[in-house]
């Protein structure tokens, strides 16, 4: 499905890919099924995350495993800016949407041109809007170690997840959300990136974080611009992890934001009482101490937060590409420059 003629911005590449996200509503309980991976498949896509994260300027001679070798493929993309990406995406579209719908990943082509230990993502692409094009380019601007974006709509599945129940009766989570469901291959995705990096040096405070972008109605949390969490709520414990003297990377990031955009409301749950904590977030229950056959099921507590989670919420104004100059500095002085790949 790539096509790179040197002509194009890795930008151009993040949005064009966007279009082929798995609409709302696309799946039948049958055609989900068949979308999903099967156990060896599952295998080889975190195989490929994996070997993807070590790859310095052997972009080409990755090889893609067998089980998946003809489901997705790895490719060299030439910025036309200059910076070169290794990139892990489908082969085929069936309806002008992802055959599969796993998700794509891209990488710096040199473990020379990472800058900053982060890692960025987009659960949910077609209905957090343009939150993968505001993920591609921070990830490109701050020389980030992966960009994950998912490749389905929240809500390609009618059907309620299995995993996480949500604790309001308003509230439905589908099988096809990602920040809610083990069963989603992005979640699987991850849980292996967050597993390398631990592998290699860890995840220090003051250098490293696993990001998710996430978008919000005007509606809800409506005096919040911006509202960052770690994936806790606001019981004591939670207020003092958020407002104690620790270092943590959701406080630098905070104070960042709001110094580069004086005129909005940049908030953490310590402080505002917007519900989009990120505590049913699964991947955020993983990075905060709870074992992957719990997340579906475990809250997370301030007493096994790790930080690394750095969950945001934003309105719309935040996406636009008038803001990404701001956010990029704000998450450079927030952290410190990445160690040497090991």
């Amino acid at each position: 499905m790539l096509q790179n003629d040197g002509t194009s911005t890795f930008e151009d590449l993040i949005a064009c890919f966007d279009t082929y996200t798995v609409f709302q509503g696309y799946y039948s309980d049958e055609t989900y099924a068949a979308a999903q991976p099967t156990p060896e498949q599952l295998h080889g896509w975190e195989d490929l995350v994996s070997s993807l994260l070590s790859v310095d300027r052997n972009c080409t001679s990755v090889v893609v495993p067998e089980s998946i070798a003809q489901i997705h493929e790895v490719s060299l993309f030439n910025d036309s800016m200059g910076p070169q990406y290794c990139i892990a995406s489908e082969i085929y579209s069936v309806n002008g949407v992802y055959a599969k719908g796993w998700g794509f990943l891209a990488v710096p082509a040199a473990q020379e041109a990472i800058k900053r230990n982060l890692h960025f993502a987009a659960p949910h692409p077609a209905y957090d809007l343009f939150t993968p094009e505001q993920a591609g380019a921070l990830f490109k601007s701050t020389g980030a170690r992966s960009l994950l974006i998912a490749g389905r709509h929240r809500m390609a599945s009618p059907a309620p997840s299995d995993c996480v129940v949500p604790t309001s009766n308003t509230t439905i989570y589908y099988k096809t959300d990602p920040a809610h469901n083990v069963a989603e291959p992005f979640f699987s995705a991850s849980e292996t990136i967050r597993e390398w990096q631990r592998a290699h040096g860890g995840c220090p405070a003051p250098s490293c974080a696993f990001v998710q972008m996430h978008g919000k109605k005007s509606t809800t949390c409506p005096t919040d611009t911006l509202f960052l969490s770690s994936g806790l709520g606001r019981g004591a414990s939670s207020v003092a992890w958020y407002t104690g003297p620790a270092d943590r990377p959701i406080k630098r990031l905070t104070a960042e934001l709001a110094s580069k955009f004086p005129t909005w409301k940049v908030s953490l749950p310590s402080d505002s009482d917007c519900r989009l904590t990120a505590t049913e977030n699964v991947f955020g229950r993983l990075v905060n101490g709870i074992a992957a056959q719990s997340v579906c099921t475990t809250f997370a507590s301030a007493d096994s937060a790790t930080g690394e989670f750095v969950h945001i919420e934003q309105a719309a104004v935040a996406r636009g590409e008038e803001a990404y100059h701001g956010w990029t500095a704000a998450l450079l002085a927030a952290f410190s420059p990445a160690a040497a790949y090991t």
